[in-house]
């Protein structure tokens, strides 16, 4: 049992070391005038060398002092437009001494607005009038935002009427409308013939006086909304080794992925018309693990467009290799060649407070590290406030591979197999003491 205590004390020892020295230290290119959040984005260097979950992963300034970062997805930005409906209160109207009629209206709204279309809704047809609006300068005074406009219903000749204004972007809440006249005076329809005098017919009309009655202004607010996805890079996999397994009916296909974070693979083979089932795993710690499984398909007809369906997305995963199962059964096996087999990765860049004058390095490469560091999130606050980052560059990764000593090598196998290993001593050790107890009730 004395042996067994010490193999599992050794064991212990060899997973429970201090983190050690950083393998990769890259400078970051920038500098800033006051203090910034600056971001720069990491590459397939950092992904391959560095631990799962960016664990390693620091920023240091000049001094070598940790810099606090966050580290997270890149995304993609698309601005759509969104038009929301902003009904004005009517706070006055005045008739004005040539007939027409002034609106002073107000937006009750605390939030900004980017107004850029006024309506004037009203239950009058068949009428010609004219709008100008003014918004207030800084003394006091109203000034026209444009000339003034034609509003009109045509509905008695065709379903024809224009009853909104476009605007430049305002900001404004507080507008005057000038109705060019307050009456709307319009002929009657021909009533009747009453008589013949001398050398033709009287003919008699009315005209209608209508009040320009105004039952709502409404304004157009437009704002700018981000539509934000993750950003992707496809990346062609190198060294696909494919292995064909008649009896099972299909095709196995393995490559190293190096630990990056992929989210999707893209299947490229020679054959242009397919349908095939697809499985997907990874080798990790605790040996091959599930994935994700689809269908991938091309479909290449005449008389029938073009069809592809070649991508198959999973959730992010970081793996030191993916095998692929292609179930062909009774098809002729497909056949991928250079580029028949593409990784879908995601983007990630680490952001920082950055000050006045100062230097900083990204460092990594650190297998001995535990756990990731725990900051406090200022950083995430500033950017999901809507700022944007300063862009820095990395320089570029050292030449040729990163290694470790043996002594690392041996930690490292031990902090991923050390229970197994200290469990197959246990079971030699008992092994020993029941066969030693054997042989002394043999004698």
């Amino acid at each position: 049992m004395r042996n067994v205590f010490w193999c599992g004390a050794m064991v212990s020892a060899a997973c429970a070391v201090s983190a050690g020295e950083w393998r990769v230290a890259r400078d970051i290119a920038g500098e800033t005038e006051a203090m910034a959040v600056a971001a720069v984005t990491l590459d397939e260097h950092v992904f391959v060398n560095s631990l799962p979950g960016f664990a390693d992963v620091r920023v240091l300034d000049r001094e070598g002092r940790e810099v606090p970062r966050v580290i997270q997805a890149e995304r993609e930005y698309a601005f759509e437009e969104r038009h929301t409906p902003r009904a004005a209160k009517l706070k006055s109207l005045e008739q004005l001494p040539e007939g027409g009629m002034a609106v002073v209206c107000e937006i009750e709204r605390t939030n900004a607005v980017s107004l850029t279309q006024v309506t004037i809704r009203t239950p009058l047809r068949n009428y010609e009038q004219t709008v100008t609006l003014y918004v207030q300068d800084g003394a006091g005074g109203w000034q026209p935002v444009k000339k003034a406009e034609p509003l009109f219903d045509y509905s008695r000749f065709a379903d024809v009427k224009k009853e909104t204004v476009d605007l430049p972007v305002l900001t404004n809440r507080l507008f005057r409308l000038e109705i060019g006249r307050a009456d709307d005076r319009v002929f009657s329809l021909y009533t009747a013939v009453t008589e013949e005098a001398g050398r033709g017919q009287i003919k008699r009309f009315s005209v209608e006086q209508r009040p320009f009655r105004i039952d709502a202004v409404i304004f157009r607010d437009t704002e700018q909304v981000a539509m934000a996805k993750d950003r992707r890079e496809r990346i062609g996999v190198r060294d696909v080794k494919v292995t064909e397994d008649a009896g099972r009916k299909g095709t196995l296909l393995e490559f190293g992925v190096a630990w990056q974070p992929v989210v999707g693979l893209v299947f490229n083979p020679a054959q242009q018309n397919f349908e095939r089932a697809v499985t997907v795993e990874g080798l990790g710690a605790g040996g091959w693990h599930s994935v994700s499984e689809g269908r991938v398909s091309r479909s290449r007809l005449p008389g029938m467009p073009p069809h592809d369906q070649v991508e198959l997305g999973f959730a992010e995963v970081r793996a030191e290799r993916l095998r692929v199962w292609v179930q062909n059964d009774d098809n002729p096996p497909l056949t991928f060649g250079e580029g028949g087999v593409s990784l879908v990765r995601q983007a990630y860049r680490v952001a920082f407070i950055a000050e006045k004058g100062q230097r900083y390095r990204l460092v990594y490469g650190n297998p001995e590290v535990k756990a990731e560091p725990v900051y406090e999130q200022g950083v995430m606050a500033y950017l999901n406030s809507g700022k944007k980052s300063a862009e820095w560059r990395l320089a570029l990764p050292p030449p040729g591979e990163v290694t470790y000593g043996s002594g690392v090598r041996l930690r490292q196998f031990l902090s991923k197999h050390g229970l197994t290993v200290l469990s197959v001593l246990v079971l030699a050790a008992l092994s020993l003491l029941v066969l030693r107890a054997m042989r002394h009730v043999g004698k």
